[in-house]
């Protein structure tokens, strides 16, 4: 049972509609009555299946408060509601049970939501604009009314300009901000048009504040661990990238703001000296990276972790690989969508490039794999970039990379919330070849 129901008298009101026992909603009379005699039809036969056993019937004899000795009842209790509908006892509802219904009716739509009435424009006249036989009720509501739809609803929101058009005396006004569109409903004109244009202001001036308390809760955890990591129990151990970090990125958060909320990234080592790996969740793509201050050695631990899968996904079977790829060592590697093949690099840099980053260990270089998080499509190419610590306690970064689904040279900052050693939950395999081909299977079956 869902919170909003109103349940009273043996009947129930639940999602703008009105059941008797069991769920069972109220056919007409004169409906009945064709399906039901002089016999059954498989209309009727259907309904009653519908249901389980009698309740069908019982149901029916509800709603029209019809009486009977449960000695009468026998099987689905089609009998007994022939009987009814012979002796005209279905041709009218109840005056109290009309009266319930409407009650039960208004009661359920006070509960709701404006947001929720937003999908059915009848709920909103009948909660705010009409009475209950239909007709404009100016004293109903005085205030000005928003039904707020997401920005590009233009279907739904007509709908509801529609309804209102029908009732006399009623002004409306659409106004769209940052968040939403809203048709302002009164039967004050020059009130709905002040709430229209104060629309977009008052939009923008909620948004900043929600900004603002999220950057306030974000700024006092990073704090936390600043004031945690100067503590004497913290430890001996020296300034070091592994921890959880909390993202910003205004690339993503301006494309998909639903999924930017809660962006992450956690670091952890791995067996090779200056090695990291990290796994990340974005909002959009989620995956994995690999970091190292020397572009050589995390090229080198790349086509490394490149060659082990390779050569565990063809003992499964997994042919990821053409005679074509071997022969031609200067093709380049591209994305999954061209369907060509991963070569994967080799070798380390020249001198020079180590040189370049030999004094600079705040600074990593990363290669990262990753999946867009709608349809699951994995991006088994290693994209590069790089991350700058902004001081040598390692505790916040500023970060470029390509990044599949998003952008070339995505920036993006980070901040620690904890140096905890995290539990990482994807690793380079996931994002193989071979996993790109089983998750590209996997969707069309």
């Amino acid at each position: 049972m869902h919170s909003d129901d109103i349940i009273r008298d043996g009947f129930r009101y639940a999602h703008g509609r009105f059941f008797a026992q069991h769920r069972v909603e109220r056919v007409d009379g004169s409906r009945l009555s064709s399906i039901f005699l002089p016999r059954l039809t498989p209309e009727a036969s259907k309904l009653i299946q519908t249901y389980s056993r009698s309740d069908f019937v019982r149901g029916q004899l509800q709603h029209y408060g019809v009486g009977y000795d449960e000695s009468d009842f026998s099987g689905n209790g089609t009998l007994l509601l022939k009987k009814a509908l012979q002796a005209g006892k279905c041709d009218k509802v109840p005056d109290h049970i009309e009266a319930l219904r409407v009650e039960m009716y208004a009661e359920w739509l006070e509960r709701q939501s404006e947001e929720q009435l937003s999908d059915n424009p009848k709920w909103v006249m009948d909660k705010h604009f009409v009475d209950s036989s239909g007709k404009p009720c100016p004293t109903k509501t005085t205030k000005v009314i928003g039904i707020p739809y997401p920005p590009l609803s233009n279907y739904r929101s007509s709908q509801l300009c529609d309804a209102a058009g029908r009732i006399s005396g009623l002004h409306q006004a659409t106004a769209r901000g940052c968040s939403t569109q809203t048709v302002y409903l009164s039967w004050d004109r020059d009130a709905v048009e002040q709430a229209a244009k104060r629309h977009a202001a008052r939009e923008a001036q909620a948004s900043q504040a929600r900004a603002d308390a999220r950057e306030a809760e974000r700024a006092a955890r990073h704090e936390k661990y600043l004031a945690d990591a100067k503590k004497p129990e913290s430890g001996p151990r020296g300034p070091s990238p592994i921890g959880q970090y909390m993202v910003d990125c205004e690339e993503i958060e301006g494309g998909w703001p639903d999924l930017a909320d809660d962006m992450t990234l956690d670091i952890g080592m791995t067996s090779e000296p200056g090695i990291y790996q990290a796994s990340f969740d974005f909002g959009v793509i989620q995956g994995v990276m690999c970091l190292s201050a020397d572009e050589g050695d995390l090229d080198a631990f790349c086509a490394e972790q490149e060659e082990l899968y390779y050569d565990d996904d063809e003992e499964n079977g997994y042919d990821t690989d053409s005679s074509e790829d071997e022969d031609d060592e200067e093709e380049e590697p591209v994305t999954p969508a061209s369907g060509s093949k991963r070569k994967a690099a080799a070798g380390k840099q020249p001198a020079t490039k180590k040189a370049k980053t030999a004094g600079n260990p705040r600074a990593f270089f990363l290669r990262l794999k990753c999946s867009e998080t709608g349809e699951g499509e994995i991006f088994y190419t290693p994209e590069k970039g790089t991350i700058k610590f902004d001081s040598s306690k390692l505790s916040s970064f500023t970060g470029r990379a390509d990044m599949p689904c998003v952008g070339q040279g995505v920036g993006f900052t980070a901040r620690k919330i904890s140096a905890v050693p995290p539990t990482l939950g994807d690793s380079w395999e996931a994002y193989s070849e071979a996993a790109y081909e089983r998750a590209r299977v996997g969707r069309w079956r």
